[in-house]
């Protein structure tokens, strides 16, 4: 047979044509390389896609918007000590101040996806690149401190009460006595130990509400003492106001000279008091005026109630052992004076607040202003063996005797704090408080030594001699302050 050698090279050409393919449009089945070749030894697989067919790359993507974002609320998010890569932010001084993220992104081009918009492509914004930023935010909370209160009244002043000399010298400051009761810088100065309470909640973000109670335990000055004069003279030394003696003078209490011819000699006791109670209570609003990373500034306006007290009571009873007339008569004395101020009014200032890490430093700037109602109450008697008492004390002029008066005052108010975060919602602080009253109703301030002792010692007869002393001249004022360090717990709700 004759071959056709030119019909076998033709076919061989145009089967190696129809085996040779694309990788990119083609799989198949078998070895490769010379396989692929013949097409005796290959099989072949259809195509992956149909080139002729209009249909999405994909490389393509689509991108749909949700109908409506979901909506969220601060309050619904649990407290973490930071988002993103950067260290936590101060947390509030009230509620819980967490990092929260916001909408500004770290994108340049524009926002990327979700909460920060679609306004740049993905090309131009990669997931990584839109890294979420910070702020401060307080939580809307509560939030309650407790402080034990470590103050110190300032000092206060009254005439003499109580003197003491040497034995057989009279005990009065002209004779060189000395005040043992009373005088000059003679109460107050003293730690007098309180507490505060404080509370409320942040309805916003940047608005609370809250009050504040406070309170010091009483202040109490006394003096006990009694004899008969032997081991030193005791009394309670007054200038006579006699118009004959004119004179500094005193009730002896426990007196002898040792002279029958000398002074009447006498022996007693006596008993003085005095107290002093305070006590504030507020209702105030707080309102965000600065706010950012790590501090914040309040502007605090509300309410003011505070209330000072002092009381004195003196009590003293001396017999006559003087052989003679009067011998064993027996006198006695009885002062009871309240000195009461009341303030309401209203308070506005300033919290700032500054926090790095667990530490937080706090400052509390306000005053109060409004009026002042003071009410001066005094009561006494005096009597004599024999005769009944007659009204007023030795400084209360009359039986009972109260003037009320009331006046504008105002009341600067300064605290500062050092807080230390234990735990996410206890703090431990420490500080410092200031308070002063311009306008205060005191009893040492209004007190007369200026006694006439014909009307303040009944004689044989049980009568009293004019002009009646001491006379009330009008009530004094002055300020008052008090100072000292708090120590608190604070619990975030």
């Amino acid at each position: 047979m004759k071959t056709k050698w030119k019909m076998l090279a033709l076919t061989a050409m145009l089967s190696a044509g129809t085996t040779t393919a694309n990788a990119a449009d083609n799989s198949y089945v078998g070895d490769l390389g010379e396989d692929a070749y013949y097409a005796e030894s290959s099989e072949y697989v259809g195509d992956l896609y149909n080139d002729d067919r209009a249909e999405p790359t994909a490389n393509e993507v689509s991108y749909e918007e949700a109908a409506e974002p979901a909506q969220y609320f601060p309050s619904e998010l649990e407290p973490v000590s930071f988002v993103g890569d950067s260290q936590p932010t101060y947390q509030g001084d009230v509620g819980s101040g967490i990092a929260m993220a916001s909408a500004s992104c770290g994108c340049q081009s524009g926002d990327c996806g979700g909460s920060c918009g679609n306004a740049c492509a993905p090309a131009a914004c990669a997931p990584v690149a839109c890294t979420p930023s910070r702020r401060v935010a307080s939580k809307t909370g509560a939030w309650m401190t407790a402080e034990a209160l470590l103050w110190f009244p300032q000092v206060r002043s009254t005439i003499p009460l109580v003197s003491t000399n040497d034995a057989g010298v009279l005990p009065e400051l002209d004779q060189g006595a000395t005040t043992a009761f009373g005088g000059q810088n003679a109460f107050g100065g003293d730690l007098q130990a309180g507490f505060r309470l404080d509370g409320g909640v942040m309805l916003t973000e940047d608005f609370g509400m809250g009050g504040r109670f406070w309170m010091l335990g009483e202040a109490e000055d006394s003096y006990n003492a009694g004899g008969d004069g032997t081991a030193g003279s005791i009394g309670i030394p007054y200038f006579d106001s006699d118009l004959v003696t004119d004179q500094e003078n005193s009730l002896k209490i426990a007196f002898t000279d040792g002279n029958a011819a000398g002074e009447v000699d006498f022996q007693g006791d006596i008993s003085v008091n005095t107290t002093l109670e305070m006590y504030g209570a507020e209702g105030y609003g707080r309102f965000r005026l600065l706010g950012g990373k790590g501090y914040r500034s309040d502007l605090i306006g509300g309410f003011s109630h505070f209330g000072i007290e002092e009381n004195l009571t003196l009590a003293a009873t001396t017999t006559q052992t003087e052989v003679g007339a009067g011998q064993g008569d027996v006198y006695t004395f009885n002062d009871d004076i309240t000195a009461e101020n009341e303030f309401f009014g209203g308070q506005v200032g300033f919290l700032t607040t500054v926090g790095r890490g667990s530490w937080t430093l706090s400052a509390l700037t306000k005053v109060h202003l409004g009026n002042m109602d003071q009410t001066w109450t005094s009561r006494g008697t005096r009597g004599r063996s024999g005769f009944a008492d007659q009204p007023g004390g030795i400084f209360a002029n009359n039986a009972e005797q109260t003037i009320s008066e009331s006046n504008f005052s105002f009341a600067p108010e300064a605290n500062i704090k050092l807080a230390y975060k234990l735990r996410p919602h206890v703090s431990f602080s420490v500080g410092y408080s200031f308070i002063m009253w311009d306008d205060v109703l005191m009893i040492g301030d209004n007190l007369n030594r200026n006694i006439n002792t014909g009307y303040l010692v009944l004689d044989g007869a049980g009568a009293v001699e004019a002009a009646e002393r001491p006379q009330f001249d009008g009530l004094e004022t002055d300020s008052l302050f008090v100072h000292g360090v708090d120590l608190g717990c604070v619990i975030q709700f």
